[in-house]
C-alpha cells in the first residue's frame, strides 16, 4: 500500500508535531499541595532549626534541607522535560517546587550561618538572583521575576546601607531612604521592561515603591505627634504653599524633608501612569491611584496642616482637570476609531 499524500504533493504526510499544552490540568492541583506541604516543612525547620539557644538542632535542620533539596530536585527534572511537549504542566513543576526551593534555600543558608554579616547577606541575596534567573530561562514564568527582585533588593539594601550610608551621612535619613527606593523601583521597572513579564516585575517592584515612600511618610507623622506630645507643638500651616519655607518645629525633620518625599512619589506615579497607558496593565492603574490617594493625606498630617482646605481644595480641582482632560481624550479617541471603520456598500 503506498503511503498516503496530501493532494498537490508529491510525497507522504509528515506526521505533526507535538502541541504544547495551553492547561496544565489537575498537574496544577497536585503539584501546589505538594509544594504547600515542602514549604510547612521548610518554615518548621526554620523556625524550631535554633529554637533550643545558639547550638543549631540538625533533625530539624536536616529536615528543612532535605525538603529544599526535594523542591529543587523536582524543578530541575522539570526543566529537563521537553519545553514543547511538557507545556503549561511542565512550566506548574518548574515553578511552585523551584520558586518555594529557592527562599527555602535562602533559609537554610541564614539558620546554617546564623551571622549578620554584610557577607551573608550578599551570599543569599546572590543566590536567589541567580537561582531565580535560572528558573525565569527554564519556564519564563512571572514567579522567578518577583524572586530575583526580592534577592537584587537584599544586595541593594546591604550595599546602601554598608557603603553608600557611610558617605551620604545620617543629615536626612528618610530622604535618602526614599531616593535610594525610588532609583531602585525605576531601574528595576525599566530592565524588566525587556522581558515579557514586564507587568508583573514592574507591578511588584512599584508595590515595593508605594509601601516604602507611604512608611516613610508615616514616620514623619509618628516623629511629628511624638515630638509634639513629649516636646515643643508643631507649627501648624492652612497653605500647603507656605509649609515648605517653615521647619515643623519640635517634629525632629524639616518640611522639606516631606517635600522631597512628596516629588519622588509623583515621579514614581507619572511613571506608572506611563507604564498604565503603554501596557495597558491596570496593575499600574493601581498604583498611579493609590500613591497620591494615600500620600497626600500622610504628607499633610506630616506637615501639621491644622485645616487642611487648601490640600482638600488644591487635590480635588488637580484630580478634576485631569479627569475632564481624560473624558475629553477619550472622546476624541473614539470618534477617530470610527471614522476609521471601513464604510459598507449602500443601496
Amino acid at each position: 500500500m503506498l503511503p498516503a499524500t496530501a493532494p498537490g504533493d508529491h510525497g507522504p504526510i509528515e506526521p505533526e508535531l507535538p502541541t504544547r499544552a495551553t492547561r496544565a490540568g489537575s498537574t496544577a492541583a497536585v503539584v501546589a499541595i505538594g509544594t504547600g506541604l515542602l514549604g510547612a516543612a521548610i518554615v518548621i525547620a526554620a523556625v524550631r532549626s535554633r529554637s533550643d539557644g545558639d547550638g543549631l538542632d540538625w533533625s530539624n535542620y536536616g529536615v528543612g534541607l532535605g525538603a529544599t533539596a526535594v523542591l529543587l530536585v523536582i524543578a530541575v527534572l522539570g526543566a529537563l522535560a521537553g519545553r514543547r511537549v511538557g507545556g503549561r504542566a511542565r512550566e506548574e513543576v518548574v515553578t511552585w517546587p523551584g520558586t518555594v526551593g529557592i527562599l527555602g534555600t535562602a533559609l537554610m543558608i541564614a539558620i546554617g550561618i546564623d551571622r549578620d554579616d554584610d557577607w551573608v547577606a550578599y551570599l543569599i541575596g546572590a543566590a536567589v538572583a541567580v537561582l531565580a534567573a535560572i528558573g525565569y530561562v527554564a519556564a519564563r514564568r512571572a514567579a522567578f521575576v518577583v524572586v530575583a527582585i526580592l534577592g537584587l533588593a537584599l544586595i541593594y539594601g546591604v550595599a546602601f546601607d554598608g557603603v553608600v550610608s557611610d558617605s551620604i551621612g545620617e543629615g536626612h535619613p528618610q530622604v535618602t531612604g526614599a531616593v535610594l527606593l525610588s532609583v531602585f523601583v525605576v531601574v528595576v521597572t525599566l530592565v524588566g521592561w525587556a522581558l515579557p513579564s514586564r507587568a508583573v516585575s514592574g507591578v511588584v517592584v512599584g508595590a515595593f515603591g508605594v509601601a516604602g515612600l507611604l512608611g516613610v511618610l508615616a514616620s514623619f507623622v509618628v516623629m511629628r505627634y511624638f515630638f509634639g506630645f513629649f516636646g515643643a507643638m508643631p507649627v501648624f500651616a492652612d497653605d500647603p504653599s507656605t509649609a515648605a519655607s517653615v521647619d515643623v518645629a519640635g517634629a525632629g525633620f524639616p518640611a522639606s524633608d516631606v517635600w522631597w518625599v512628596v516629588v519622588l512619589g509623583a515621579i514614581l506615579t507619572a511613571l506608572w501612569a506611563l507604564a498604565a497607558a503603554v501596557s495597558n496593565h491596570s496593575g499600574f492603574t493601581v498604583l498611579a491611584i493609590a500613591m497620591p490617594a494615600l500620600g497626600v493625606p500622610l504628607a499633610s498630617l506630616a506637615l501639621a496642616a491644622e485645616h487642611p482646605t487648601w490640600w482638600a481644595a488644591i487635590t480635588a480641582a488637580a484630580g478634576g482637570v485631569l479627569l475632564l482632560g481624560g473624558t475629553f481624550l477619550a472622546r476624541l479617541r473614539g470618534r477617530r476609531t470610527a471614522s476609521e471603520l471601513p464604510v459598507g456598500p449602500t443601496g
